[in-house]
């Protein structure tokens, strides 16, 4: 029996203690806990617990298609067919064993299949490239590795290539290997067929070692070869500093064009036509291109007619012409001029080319929305509307010649999300407008060549894809390919933001968006708020597939104790032309109808505490958050402001003269934020990559030096060697993190953690 006396009972209770206060101190704390849930939500963790997103169909010339399915790293291969449905596309272990392969794994993870042609399959296996025929029985034989020759862009006979010395054109007989030079009056500023380069290109490379791409384009009857002379002698530089170079202590410069808006001076193509029958290469008598960033200035394609197709764009984007050039003659012929006194956009102005039908595809919002309009070829006549005003066009995804059809993807006619994509089918007059994918989602859908099935994956945010085979006649689904398996996203403890509507508050005008949750989510609590921003005129931004809020760091931030507001305000894309000009001019009008949603959305959920809202954004979305804090201070209490434009005389010429007009006037001034630096209150982070070759360091730089002008408090992050994008940078995403626990939770944040899973880019 034992006896326990007081002395025992002391040294216990003493023990007990001590327990209790090292597991105080081991447990972890409340903020540790949530940012360690934060990591698992990032995007490459979420990514990573889920296949099969996307299905790509490679058109098989027998009919059908076969595609490409992943499982936790490992790969397999399908074939489809109407009369067969789905099958393997080859017998795996056959395979291994004409390859001498024992294990399987290895081999699917390492197989990456080029062609398939019937029953042969070219593919390559840890870089090494193979042959294989798989009837009657499995025969395999190594292909020799295929090296380009030359950097010379090869006709499609074979016969001729195209290659730029010294900064001229030289043109290569392939057959006799005979050389003619074509043009003599190249320079290093003034290239004949070459790219203004990005200066990404250029990063850690020796000096002058980079070639920047040579372009062009060959007719379909190797006749003749369009490209252009690339004059960027007066247009401005830039330079960026690379002050980290693994190297040495020195720094490194790096020189580039780049015209900026309101430069006198843009880049300018002057289109040339090589022939390959006389030899020569002559500069076309038409207006030079303008170019407004880097690449080439070249929008345009030959037509089967061998004639060449292009679009040719006026400063301002006010007026854009297309124009057909004849290489024979060297004439240029104007088809269709599209005009608009605010701005024509560019970023979803499409044509296509029919000369067996004489007719032109031109996408115009002349009549309020984006739709397809036809023309005859030889007048410039036109003919009628293809799609109806009901619906914006968002893109021609098959023109079927021979039935005069056109099958295109549209949204903004359906009950619910203007923005989901359908896939109609319509007559070239515009009769017989059919819709083939009819569920409320987003479609994503693949026409066969053969014009008799539709590959259609459809999704939303709060279901995952469904990937189909449709009936092209009438758009039944005929086979279910594939459902995507979230488990592992469920078992993770997943939940998708919560899609929501508002009026704005003229009234009369849906907003969409989407509200991000935490995990642990209680809607008995009060939740501070951050505004996930970007108003870019140029798209809409807010996810509508499953995928896409996978993508994002919205539900990273929520776990760490916020509700998260992505949404799309009027002056964005995609909508009709009175929806997209309210940023006409008034780009600093971004925030607007967040600031009323969110006062709209709090009337009904308790949970949204507006006393406490942070809003943060990169690019044209750090824009946004320096414009809202300056017009709604008593709203947006915190921000972090990524790779901002803060000026938009201090970013590319195109983007911001698009929707800021040109030339410039007062607005461009009144709507700056080095202007209104003064009205800052509340706390800010600045954040910019010192090798942002999109938005150059300096716009942040000129910010900084206007906030300091006027004493305010922020604070600023420069990340070495980093470019536009931040987000992949594990400091930055803590920082921003820890930026808004601190303000807007107003606890502290963990020591030294480390964001897991996600190490410091390398340029």
């Amino acid at each position: 029996m034992h006896v326990i006396n007081k002395f025992t009972l002391l040294v216990l209770a003493s023990f007990l203690v001590a327990c209790a206060q090292t597991d105080s101190i081991s447990k972890p704390s409340i903020m540790q806990q949530r940012y360690a849930a934060a990591d698992q939500f990032l995007p490459d963790n979420l990514l990573a617990q889920i296949d099969n997103f996307y299905i790509q169909p490679n058109w098989l010339e027998g009919g059908g298609f076969w595609y490409q399915l992943s499982n936790e790293g490992s790969k397999s291969y399908w074939r489809y067919s109407v009369s067969k449905g789905v099958s393997p596309l080859f017998e795996l272990e056959k395979l291994a064993n004409a390859l001498g392969i024992e294990n399987l794994d290895e081999l699917t993870k390492s197989l990456s299949i080029a062609e398939v042609k019937d029953d042969t399959i070219n593919f390559s296996v840890n870089q090494t490239f193979w042959q294989c025929s798989m009837s009657p029985e499995y025969y395999c034989q190594q292909e020799p590795i295929k090296t380009i020759g030359s950097k010379g862009i090869t006709s499609p006979d074979g016969n001729w290539e195209i290659v730029v010395r010294e900064h001229n054109l030289y043109l290569i007989d392939l057959n006799t290997s005979e050389e003619t030079q074509l043009t003599f009056d190249g320079e290093p500023e003034f290239a004949y067929a070459t790219q203004s380069p990005n200066p990404t290109l250029l990063f850690n490379q020796p000096e002058g070692s980079v070639e920047p791409r040579k372009v062009g384009d060959w007719s379909p009857d190797s006749r003749h070869f369009v490209t252009f002379q690339l004059d960027l002698r007066k247009v401005k530089k830039l330079h960026l500093t690379q002050s980290v170079t693994g190297k040495s202590q020195r720094p490194r410069i790096y020189r580039y064009h780049y015209p900026m808006a309101g430069d006198t001076h843009l880049i300018e193509g002057h289109l040339v036509v090589a022939n390959t029958e006389s030899k020569t290469a002559n500069h076309v008598v038409a207006p030079a291109l303008l170019q407004t960033y880097y690449g080439d200035p070249l929008w345009g394609e030959f037509a089967s007619n061998n004639k060449y197709y292009y679009l040719e764009r006026e400063r301002g984007f006010h007026r854009f012409h297309l124009k057909e050039l004849s290489p024979e003659s060297g004439k240029v012929r104007t088809l269709v001029t599209e005009t608009n006194d605010k701005f024509i956009d560019p970023w979803i102005q499409d044509f296509r080319i029919l000369p067996e039908q004489d007719m032109i595809l031109w996408t115009s919002e002349r009549n309020g929305i984006q739709q397809v309009f036809s023309y005859r070829l030889q007048t410039t006549e036109l003919l009628s509307a293809v799609t109806p005003e009901s619906m914006f066009i968002r893109a021609i995804k098959a023109i079927d010649s021979k039935n005069r059809q056109l099958y295109f993807e549209a949204s903004g006619a359906l009950p619910g999300d203007p923005y989901y994509r359908y896939l109609y089918r319509t007559d070239f007059d515009g009769q017989n407008l059919t819709l083939l994918t009819p569920e409320t989602a987003m479609h994503d859908t693949h026409v066969s060549p053969d014009f008799q099935t539709v590959i259609d994956t459809f999704s939303r945010v709060n279901q995952a894809p469904i990937h189909t085979v449709r009936r092209i006649s009438d758009g039944k689904i005929v086979d279910k390919l594939l459902s995507v398996d979230t488990q592992k996203l469920d078992e993770l403890g997943y939940q998708p933001p919560q899609p929501f509507s508002v009026l704005a508050q003229d009234g009369k005008t849906k907003l969409y968006g989407l509200l991000y949750f935490p995990s642990t989510f209680d809607p008995q609590k009060t939740y501070p708020v951050i505004d996930d921003i970007y108003t870019g005129p140029h798209g809409y931004f807010t996810p509508k597939t499953y995928a896409g809020p996978l993508y994002s760091h919205a539900l990273a931030l929520a776990e760490l104790g916020f509700i998260v507001l992505k949404m799309d305000g009027r002056g964005t894309g995609k909508r009709d032309r009175a929806f997209h000009e309210y940023s006409y001019k008034n780009l600093a009008g971004g925030a607007d109808d967040h600031v009323w949603a969110l006062q709209q959305l709090a009337a009904t959920r308790p949970y949204l505490d507006l006393d406490r809202v942070g809003i943060y954004g990169f690019s044209a979305g750090g824009y946004d958050t320096v414009r809202a804090m300056y017009r709604f201070p008593d709203f947006y209490k915190v921000g972090v402001a990524a790779s901002g434009n803060h000026d938009f005389r201090a970013d590319k010429a195109g983007w911001n003269e698009t929707w800021m007009d040109y030339p410039a006037g007062p607005h461009w001034n009144e709507q700056s934020n080095l202007t209104d630096a003064d009205k800052l209150e509340g706390e800010l982070l600045l954040a910019h990559g010192e090798l942002d070759e999109n938005v150059h360091p300096a716009a942040t730089f000129q910010l900084v030096d206007k906030l300091i002008q006027f004493n305010k408090d922020f604070e600023l992050m420069i990340y070495p060697n980093m470019g536009h994008v931040l987000h992949n940078h594990p400091h930055f995403v803590k920082m921003r993190w820890d930026f808004f626990v601190r303000h807007l939770l107003n606890v502290e944040t963990p020591i030294d953690y480390a964001i897991s899973n996600m190490s410091i880019p390398i340029r």
